[in-house]
């Protein structure tokens, strides 16, 4: 018997031309933004990682459908402007230009101050804000319809389920990991590999982080068991940049 989550996708949803074209000039906007930047810091460190992560970024895309799955999201399909389709859930011009830069530059950034080396106070400023920046855009994106959350999620606030954009930013940490891990461990000739690196780190991210909140939601009706698993979906976001604070901020270093 299939999961009765599933049977909540409203896939008569249609997708707002107004929103959908404003949210396009915006990402592709930011993406030539980007993409100045990738060139900037190519030039600055004298390598490509900021290309391949610009790259790999850009590749991610092809787990969208799976983590708007888990996390009972998705984008309405009638009208939209389909950037790629995959398991069965198209994904709109605006999240495929989006990845490139939403997926590589923080990352990137955090790289460059990782060089000079960053407090734990830095550190959870830098999270905090890429967590605001992720539930701006949740807020703002359901609002116009752009995106729709079904089923009952946990700690829902304006349309948007808040544990969804602490994965969101929580897997922006794992690839800020991966990059740093891949730019100073890999030798140059090796550092293409960040253009597969990249997916993984997020995929896995976002994966283990949102499995708890997903598993309820998707094994049952219970309104304790779903903010149980939300509220633990939440606590490993918390812990993993906790854990990256230990490990690579300045106090951390002998």
């Amino acid at each position: 018997m299939p999961p009765a989550i599933l049977g909540l996708v409203p896939w008569d949803a249609t997708m707002p031309a107004g929103p959908q074209q404003f949210l396009t000039v915006v990402s592709v906007v930011l993406w030539l933004l980007a993409l100045w930047f990738v060139i900037s810091e190519c030039r600055r460190r004298g390598d490509r990682v900021p290309l391949w992560a610009f790259a790999g970024a850009g590749l991610i895309i092809v787990y969208e459908p799976l983590g708007d799955t888990l996390a009972s999201v998705l984008y309405p399909v009638h009208g939209q402007n389909v950037w790629i389709n995959l398991f069965g859930r198209p994904i709109p011009v605006f999240i495929g230009v989006l990845y490139f830069w939403y997926m590589s530059v923080p990352a990137i950034y955090f790289l460059r101050r990782l060089e000079r080396g960053i407090t734990r106070a830095q550190l959870w400023r830098m999270y905090l804000t890429s967590l605001a920046l992720a539930i701006g855009i949740e807020v703002y994106g359901v609002s116009v319809g752009a995106w729709v959350y079904y089923g009952d999620h946990a700690y829902r606030v304006l349309g948007v389920p808040l544990w969804c954009p602490v994965t969101y930013s929580g897997f922006l940490s794992t690839i800020s990991i991966g990059l740093y891990l891949m730019a100073t461990r890999l030798k140059r000739q090796h550092h293409w590999l960040i253009l597969l690196g990249l997916p993984a780190c997020m995929a896995g991210g976002h994966m283990v982080l949102s499995l708890p909140a997903a598993a309820a939601m998707f094994s049952t009706a219970d309104p304790r068991w779903i903010w149980f698993g939300a509220t633990l979906s939440i606590a490993l976001g918390l812990l993993l940049v906790h854990a990256m604070s230990l490990i690579m901020t300045k106090e951390a270093r002998p």
